[in-house]
């Protein structure tokens, strides 16, 4: 018997390890000499010489080399007695000799027969057939891999396989090659099939054998290598695929896919590529052979879904959810969906359908379903249509635990996250229909009852937890009465009206809340006209509709808009409730001619009294503390106005009672109301003055259908949500007006009956707080000045002293005050842009800002801002102030002489001290800017103003006096000593640092007048 050294010495001269000088570079001698060596130290005969060729000495090489390996291997597998251990520069020799079977064996005998089988890539046989190969190569290769399984299993198939490093190099390193011959003999079909190699029948049982033993990733790898063979016959392609679909179905089988595609590490920096996740899809999607698709996916779906939540690399869990997703898709993309998703998702949904059972094993099932499903969603695309697939028909439960979960105190955490982030990406991505069915079923009571221990997990119960709370009846501590919540569910209902809108809010989907207010507003009206038998339903629904007016600020879309004519009467009866402006909503002038009538541009004096009547209430005290339901309400009104173009006052009365219902909001109101009710006014007003328009066009288009069309289009912008388009419109809107002015459109302007519409439109814009809306206003209204002249001029100075003359002007709110000194801004623009026409306007202008001057009930600021518009007016043509100038300056001068505030004030005595302040005498921390609108006149702003305008009506006077264009004997001698000893004395003793500069200043002006006067 051969000895294990003598083996190990004949590889050794078989490759060559003891180099010679005779041997010759030549491959053939070489091979030759080496196999003949090999021979003796074996003492066999060599069956090869010179003649033959070098394939023939390569094969025999190759043959030697096997029989070399399979006596190693015996003597390995402890057939033998003597000891058979071996170095590593030993097993690398091995590993040359197995390579060299392969290399010069197996491989060229089976690339002489894959010509005679059908190939994948071609149609059909090559139509070759060499029967000499045949005869010659089938027995050869069939032999030789016979072998090479003999090394693998010495005592056959039931005796497993032998532990020694040539099994080892076999497996890892050789599986492809092995499988090569083994599969294109073992799966030969009978047809190709000769008589000359019936041992092509045995190789399917060792295959077999061999693939169950090992590792399902190393053998889907070896399968996987097979098939990127470039020669692949059809049936070792047919048979491959079959090998490698079963293989799915070992326990490991799916993890062992994964494995084979994307390897062991897990590395999280390297990008999952997506041709692999297709690959590992279309390989578990693929229904084998022979195997019904619902055993199939019976078996390997919950295995898919362990891996999700399995401890493995992250790719491993994005194939599985994008293999899941695949199943999901529709008909067209997959056949078999419909099969898929009947045995998948009753392993995601049953446990949140149905009670878990007592028992400890299916405790924690809703858990395990909960973590597949979040793994699930996050390691596929967000497709709505999966989304839908996954979470609609369990939304209602899962809305029920975390309701549970949020009035737990104990709650996990991480699972109260979980489980709402599962319930937002549903209310994000559900089409309208499922979402406002599914919510419905939420307020039906649909969700069943949960219980969570501290470990997170879950479970569905058939009763609730706890009773429901008595704590309205028997609070806890007196706190409880103290501090009640006014969104406390008292009563339990299910579901919680704030929890429910909370969530709705959540997901941000307008469309499907605005819709679920309809369906609640109908199902509330029809409880209460048909006496719904159980009270707590008609009250959760009532609930509900006011938590959803209280807390979804602005949510409202088309669908549920297009229907406006109920909303309308609830907002009008919501604007009603709160009695804002302190006057019965059958007192207010409601109809169409009102309407129009309040787009006046000169109201009578009548009309001022009567417009006043609303100002007499101080509006701060008649507003609802619950602000919120205002802004929502306003809210609602201006979406059902974008969603209905053609909605007006003419086509919807009830637009009227609404409008007039504004109006103290949008002076008055909550600072959050007033612009969207000054907003929602000059929508209003804007589509009102639309639809007064002449609907009618000429056959001729001419500049009169040029204006008509850019009047309408600055009419729809202004009705646009958007506050830069409103603005665009309202510029339009100038640019009409300033054309007009300048007689661009002589032939067709602007009908005059629309311009009472504009000038209520840029009124209300001026009282908006955007700097870029009000500017436009503002100059709108100097526009329309220049255009129209006194009778619009009038109107603004109405708008700017209007109602000053009562209490209303010693109470006025800061909104007041600044849509007053934004009509003075416009004024302001007037004044400068009338230039010397300013003359025809002065005896309209002067007189009436004196007056506030002169008020010492009026704010401050107010007069303040008067003196600077009178400024303007010298500025902008003095001329024309000449006959105003005597009375001016007295009037100043006492004005000054009364406000004097001096540096050294002696301090009060006690019953001051003691006594009330009065509400005029000077606050030394107070200032004007911290208290606007109040009345306090010793403000040292007031005085800087009255010196600017003395100084200034001063220097013009001067400079007229010496143009010879004024009198000097209009003067009183008493003027210029008395404002000489007076702007003397505020020069010397105010306690402001720069009234005291002014007031000199003055007075050197003034010295300048005197010599005028006379002639130096």
């Amino acid at each position: 018997m051969t000895s294990l050294q003598s083996c190990l010495n004949a590889g050794r001269s078989l490759i060559g390890t003891e180099t010679q000088a005779s041997e010759k570079v030549d491959l053939k001698s070489t091979l030759l000499r080496r196999l003949q060596r090999c021979q003796e130290q074996l003492d066999d005969d060599c069956s090869v010489d010179d003649t033959c060729s070098l394939e023939e000495i390569q094969r025999a090489t190759a043959s030697a080399s096997l029989l070399i390996i399979q006596n190693v291997q015996r003597l390995l597998d402890g057939s033998a007695s003597e000891e058979t251990v071996i170095g590593t520069r030993d097993i690398g020799h091995l590993r040359t000799l197995i390579s060299i079977v392969f290399k010069w064996g197996v491989e060229p005998l089976l690339a002489g027969l894959v010509p005679l089988w059908p190939l994948k890539a071609a149609s059909g046989r090559s139509g070759i057939q060499d029967v000499s190969v045949v005869a010659q190569s089938f027995p050869e290769l069939a032999s030789s891999t016979a072998k090479l399984f003999g090394l693998l299993f010495p005592r056959g198939l039931e005796g497993g396989v032998a532990e020694t490093s040539i099994t080892t190099t076999l497996i890892h390193r050789h599986l492809v090659d092995l499988l090569k011959p083994s599969i294109s003999l073992g799966w030969l079909p009978g047809a190709i099939a000769t008589p000359a190699t019936p041992v092509q029948n045995e190789m399917r049982p060792l295959v077999m054998r061999l693939l169950h033993m090992l590792p399902s990733a190393q053998t889907i790898v070896a399968l996987g290598g097979v098939l990127s063979w470039s020669m692949l016959p059809l049936h070792v392609h047919r048979a491959c695929a079959v090998l490698l679909s079963r293989q799915l179905l070992r326990p490991d089988g799916v993890r062992g896919l994964c494995a084979a595609i994307f390897g062991e590490e897990r590395s999280a920096e390297d990008e999952i590529s997506l041709d692999k996740l297709e690959h590992v899809s279309k390989v578990l999607i693929s229904v084998p052979s022979g195997i019904k698709p619902a055993d199939y996916f019976v078996t390997v779906i919950p295995r898919i879904l362990d891996l999700l939540v399995a401890d493995v690399p992250a790719a491993y869990r994005r194939a599985g959810a994008f293999a899941v997703a695949r199943m999901l898709s529709d008909e067209k993309s997959y056949p078999h969906s419909a099969i898929a998703s009947a045995a998948l998702l009753p392993i995601l949904h049953h446990p949140f359908m149905e009670v878990t059972p007592e028992s400890s094993d299916s405790e924690v099932e809703p858990s395990r379903a909960l973590d597949t499903l979040i793994a699930l969603i996050s390691n596929t695309d967000p497709s709505p249509e999966l989304m839908t697939t996954l979470l609609t028909p369990i939304a209602s439960a899962l809305y029920a635990l975390k309701y549970h979960l949020d009035r737990t105190k104990t709650s996990d955490p991480t699972l109260k996250e979980s489980v709402g982030g599962l319930l937002s990406t549903w209310g994000r991505i559900v089409s309208p229909n499922q979402g406002i069915d599914t919510l419905w079923r939420v307020i039906d009571g649909e969700g069943g009852y949960w219980k969570a221990d501290l470990e997170g997990h879950i479970k569905r119960v058939d009763q609730p937890h706890e009773l429901p709370s008595l704590s309205m009846l028997t609070p806890e501590d007196k706190s409880e009465v103290d501090e009640l919540d006014i969104d406390a569910n008292i009563l339990d209902l299910y579901p919680d009206p704030a929890h429910f809108v909370l969530f709705l809010r959540s997901i941000d989907r307008s469309d499907i809340t605005a819709e679920l207010f309809v369906r609640l507003l109908e199902a509330y009206r029809s409880a209460k006209t048909n006496g719904d038998e159980d009270p707590t339903r008609t009250l959760l629904l009532l609930q509900l509709v006011m938590q959803m007016q209280t807390k979804l600020s602005g949510d409202a879309a088309s669908s549920f808009l297009k229907r406006p004519s109920h909303i309308l009467a609830f907002i009008k009866h919501t604007l009603e409730s709160l009695d804002a402006d302190g006057v019965q909503a059958s007192e207010q002038p409601a109809i169409l001619d009102k309407r129009m009538e309040a787009l006046r541009i000169a109201p009578t004096a009548e009309e001022e009294d009567e417009g006043d009547s609303d100002d007499e209430v101080g509006g701060e005290n008649t507003i609802s503390p619950d602000d919120e339901m205002l802004e929502t309400t306003i809210n609602l009104l201006l979406s059902i106005l974008e969603a209905n173009e053609d909605l007006s006052a003419r086509t919807d009365p009830v637009l009227n009672d609404i409008f007039v219902l504004l109006e103290p909001l949008a002076m008055n109101g909550p600072p959050a109301v007033r612009p969207l009710a000054r907003e929602a006014r000059v929508v209003m007003t804007a589509r009102l003055a639309s639809t007064s328009g002449t609907s009618a066009k000429s056959s001729k288009k001419g500049e009169e259908d040029d204006v008509q069309e850019t009047y309408q289009k600055a009419l729809k912008l202004l009705q646009d949500p958007i506050m830069p388009v409103r603005a665009h419109g309202l510029l339009l809107l100038r640019q009409l007006v300033s054309a007009q002015g300048r007689g661009v459109q002589q032939a067709g302007g602007i009908d005059r009956a629309l311009m009472p519409a504009i000038l209520s439109i840029f009124l209300q814009c001026v009282q908006d707080e955007d700097s870029y809306l009000y500017l436009n206003a503002l100059q709108g209204l100097a526009a329309m000045v220049d255009t129209f002249g006194k009778e619009v001029l009038k109107g603004l100075l109405n708008d700017y002293v209007g109602g000053l003359d009562g209490l209303r002007s010693s109470t006025m709110t800061q909104e007041d005050l600044d849509v007053r000194i934004r009509v003075g801004e416009a004024l302001g623009l007037v004044i400068k842009r009338c230039g010397e026409a300013l003359g025809m306007y002065v005896d309209m202008i002067v007189p009436v800002l004196f007056n506030i001057v002169r008020s010492a009930h009026v704010p401050t600021t107010l007069r303040t801002s008067a003196l600077s518009l009178l400024g303007d007016c010298v500025h902008t043509y003095s001329l024309a102030m000449l006959p105003y100038v005597t009375d001016l300056l007295s009037a100043l001068l006492d004005l000054l002489q009364v406000e004097a505030v001096a540096i050294n004030v002696p301090p009060p005595s006690q019953e001051e001290q003691a006594a009330p302040a009065e509400a005029d005498a000077p606050a030394p921390a107070p200032s004007m800017d911290s208290q606007p609108t109040s009345t306090n006149s010793k403000f040292p702003p007031l005085r800087r103003a009255a010196l600017h305008f003395l100084a200034l009506l001063i220097r013009t006077t001067t400079q007229h006096v010496y143009e010879s264009s004024f009198n000097p004997s209009m003067f009183g001698a008493d003027v210029v000593r008395r404002g000489k000893i007076t702007l003397g004395y505020l020069a010397s003793t105010d306690q402001d640092n720069i009234v005291r500069v002014m007031a000199r200043e003055a007075g050197e002006e003034l010295v300048e007048l005197e010599h005028a006067m006379i002639g130096l």
